[in-house]
């Protein structure tokens, strides 16, 4: 019995040596393939520092063109929507009883100077007293004043352009007549296009007449109106903790109106600065990560400080050098050390990201730079 036993553990012994050389050999545990994952340039571009706002469009000279004395229209001169010149002649009243007072007033004005002149005269000669002579300086000064006024009543019975603009909408008909203070029309000098704005007062520091100001309207998805701050309010407001800004902004085409809303970006500074696509940040909780690949195919981890953006780009002001490439797909789970097998992608970026990487991005970075 005890050979047979003796036996049997032989044959389990040869048995499991026979297994183990013939079995296939396992790698090392825990060692993972290489992960796939497409690279993309850090690059050298301007950023620029901004601080965006909204507000609405006003003419930089708009007035409603108003009637100054009572009178009939005689005549209207101009085309709603027409262009017209400083000056411009735009409505006619009927001016003949203005002319007859100009009339009335010259006559008493030529008397009164002829009475002056006469009495200088006579006060020569001793015939009459000083005082009379006076009174007659005095009719003469107030047959001046009469004249003056009907002259300036004769004239603003032709109401004429302010200045060069658009009139708008007509107001009144040919025959209508109209009292002191009836509106005419509108009047907007559409050359250029004011903006208030409110700016938080954190910018206070950094806000400056002159700075340049871009704006955009829905109505013209495709267009930046360019300007810059004309003015700055005195005093920052208590309650929103802002301050009210100016620009003048060029309105090429008179195509902006009066009344759009704009969206505005201020350009506080302009700096160069170290970007990498967006789609290569990995954030976990407060710290933000980028990877690269080492001359060993490995991934190498680095801790990086974010700043600004920039079409799809974000700047990084700490932790990164020498321009690296960086990974862009494949590194979601991927940790330091390991190992990746580099996949070259041209659609790893988006369409808005690629145009930082033209040539005509570039050489303008250059110039930048050589400057």
């Amino acid at each position: 019995m005890g050979r047979v036993i003796t036996g049997l553990v032989v044959l389990v012994v040869i048995a499991a040596a026979a297994w183990w050389l013939l079995a296939p050999q396992e790698g090392p545990r825990g060692q993972r393939p290489p992960t796939a994952v497409n690279l993309a340039p850090s690059i050298e571009r301007d950023l620029v520092d901004q601080v965006e706002a909204v507000g609405t469009s006003r003419a930089a000279q708009a007035v409603v063109v108003l009637a100054e004395v009572p009178g009939r229209v005689a005549e209207i001169h101009f085309q709603q929507g027409q262009e017209v010149k400083r000056g411009q002649l735009l409505v006619s009243l009927d001016d003949r009883n203005a002319r007859a007072d100009l009339a009335r007033a010259e006559a008493e004005y030529q008397r009164a100077l002829d009475d002056y002149r006469r009495g200088q005269q006579l006060v020569a000669k001793r015939a009459i007293s000083e005082s009379e002579v006076d009174t007659f300086r005095t009719s003469l000064e107030s047959a001046r004043a009469n004249r003056e006024a009907a002259q300036a009543n004769l004239h603003d019975h032709r109401i004429r352009a302010p200045f060069a603009g658009v009139v708008g909408l007509r107001q009144v008909d040919g025959g209508a007549y109209l009292q002191t203070g009836d509106a005419i029309t509108t009047l907007d000098n559409l050359g250029h296009i004011e903006v208030d704005f409110q700016v938080p007062e954190r910018y206070l520091a950094r806000l400056s007449v002159g700075l340049p100001v871009l704006a955009r309207n829905d109505a013209f998805p495709n267009t930046l109106f360019q300007g810059g701050i004309s003015h700055l309010d005195s005093r920052v407001n208590s309650n929103s903790r802002s301050l009210t800004a100016r620009a003048r902004l060029n309105n090429p085409g008179d195509r902006m109106l009066p009344g759009q809303f704009l969206r505005i970006t201020v350009q506080l500074d302009r700096r160069p600065a170290l970007l990498v696509p967006e789609q290569a940040i990995i954030t976990q909780g407060a710290q933000s990560y980028v990877f690269t690949v080492d001359a060993a195919q490995n991934a190498v981890r680095h801790p990086v400080t974010l700043g600004g953006r920039r079409d799809g780009w974000v700047e990084i002001t700490s932790g990164l050098s020498d321009q690296p490439d960086v990974i862009v797909n494949g590194h979601s789970r991927l940790g330091s050390g390991q190992p990746v097998n580099v996949i070259d992608n041209p659609e790893a970026l988006l369409p808005g990201q690629r145009v930082l990487l033209t040539p005509e991005n570039q050489n303008v970075a250059a110039q930048d730079a050589a400057a």
